[in-house]
């Protein structure tokens, strides 16, 4: 039951980290942390199936031990006649076999009503940062760009060092009229090697 109990804290503890990640990151990083923390709820799901095999493994040992316990109680009332000292050792085993079905229901008990309890918890921890990360006004804004550009121009073939503003320079163009043409989200990430249509009156 340590075992169980320390994988259950161990998911709790990297889930809700995850969650105050998301609030302390910029919303650039939302879509990063929405698919890691998927990623988090499947192995969340793949621990849940492992605990509840070894519930259902529990419950199966309690099914052997009560029969154990019946078949000794059984052999005891057909050896009415043996001596005392047999006895004395039956009623021993018969009493060490109930106290440990009632420790393994109550633990087993304990365990899956704790569990359930926490996954509901982060199930709906989770479900809130959704909302928050998802009704976020710069998640989901979308930059519009403009047509009023010249429609004269040529393809530029973007090199090493060389930025939006370097190019517009070079070329005697405008650097919005560079980032309307080609509909550049973000001017800071303009990789070597694209192709720039670079308008010019």
């Amino acid at each position: 039951m340590d075992g169980l109990g320390k994988s259950l804290f161990f998911w709790h503890a990297k889930v809700l980290a995850v969650i105050f990640a998301l609030s302390v990151l910029p919303p650039l990083h939302a879509n990063v942390q929405l698919a890691n923390m998927k990623q988090d709820l499947e192995l969340i799901a793949r621990e849940v199936a492992g605990l509840r095999t070894e519930v259902e493994l529990l419950r199966r040992e309690n099914a052997q031990l009560r029969i154990a316990l019946n078949q000794v109680s059984q052999g005891a009332s057909n050896r009415n006649e043996d001596s005392q000292g047999i006895l004395v050792q039956v009623d021993s085993r018969v009493r060490k076999l109930e106290t440990r079905i009632t420790s393994n229901e109550s633990n087993t008990a304990k365990l899956q009503n704790s569990f359930d309890e926490k996954i509901r918890e982060l199930i709906k921890q989770m479900n809130k940062n959704f909302e928050k990360v998802t009704s976020s006004p710069a998640h989901t804004a979308t930059p519009s760009f403009s047509t009023d550009y010249p429609q004269n121009g040529f393809v530029h073939k973007v090199e090493k060092g060389e930025t939006v503003s370097s190019i517009a320079s070079k070329y005697e163009s405008k650097v919005k009229w560079i980032i309307d043409a080609n509909q550049i989200v973000d001017p800071t990430k303009v990789f070597i090697g694209k192709e720039l249509f670079v308008p010019q009156k």
